[in-house]
């Protein structure tokens, strides 16, 4: 049979889609520069927003209170209703977004009864955590303390705050890892979430800035000195400080 050819010349060419984009103003959702012209890769294109959006509460770029309205969102990641929606489903398990019926959802507000509640706490289990790692940390666990611990100082010199923080973070986080006790460190754990928007804002204060390096070179030079007792009484005094500015820091944001 004859081989039959489309007549390709007769087809009308296919225009290029146009997308209206709408015009999106960084400042009223309080997102800086970056993330506003950052775009999504389309690879795990939910993790990526999940942690994106988790990212801007935790280290507080979207306060407590705030309103997430779904179109401005949509727009500044280039994406639909549906991944962003379901980004909102995951953090609102988590407790940072609240999901409002028929409204804007929000960033969920800090409750500071709660907040001074988990620091009481905290005090308890990082006294507890500091005694149990003190007594087991190796030498190649000192060593990596201590690297975390010139990172840590690197970024206060450097005015590096969310990265200061986070590793601030990492550094207790290892230090309730090496107390070997799996029901302590997934209580920390819980706590530590609970009051980890409220600690990030703290470290706004500068004077708490410092101080709160000053007191990881106090606990840590006990850790290096093996002072089992000192270290977990440092540990559970730098909670109770930190505690005290979370609280005063909250008490002026209202």
């Amino acid at each position: 049979m004859p081989e039959i050819e489309a007549d390709t010349a007769l087809a009308p060419a296919k225009k290029p889609r146009v997308r209206a984009r709408m015009r999106f103003k960084p400042a009223r959702l309080k997102l800086s520069a970056q993330d506003a012209t950052r775009p999504l890769q389309t690879a795990s294109l939910h993790d990526q927003l999940v942690a994106r959006l988790r990212e801007m509460v935790l280290d507080g770029e979207l306060r407590p209170g705030s309103p997430l309205p779904e179109r401005m969102l949509c727009e500044t990641f280039g994406v639909s209703r549906t991944p962003l929606r379901e980004a909102f489903k995951v953090l609102s398990t988590e407790g940072l977004i609240e999901l409002r019926p028929h409204r804007t959802p929000v960033v969920t507000p800090v409750d500071a009864d709660e907040i001074a509640a988990v620091f009481q706490m905290m005090e308890a289990l990082d006294h507890l955590a500091g005694r149990l790692a003190c007594a087991k940390v190796e030498p190649q666990d000192l060593a990596r303390l201590d690297a975390m611990h010139t990172r840590l100082v690197h970024f206060h010199q450097h005015e590096q705050r969310p990265d200061y923080f986070r590793q601030n973070q990492e550094i207790h986080a290892e230090i309730t890892r090496l107390a070997g006790n799996p029901v302590l460190l997934a209580t920390w754990t819980a706590m530590s979430a609970k009051i980890y928007r409220a600690r990030a804002q703290a470290n706004y204060d500068h004077s708490r800035w410092d101080a709160s390096l000053a007191e990881h070179e106090a606990f840590m030079a006990l850790l290096r000195a093996r002072d089992a007792e000192g270290f977990a009484a440092s540990l559970a005094d730098h909670a109770r400080r930190t505690g005290v500015a979370v609280l005063a820091t909250l008490s002026a944001l209202t």
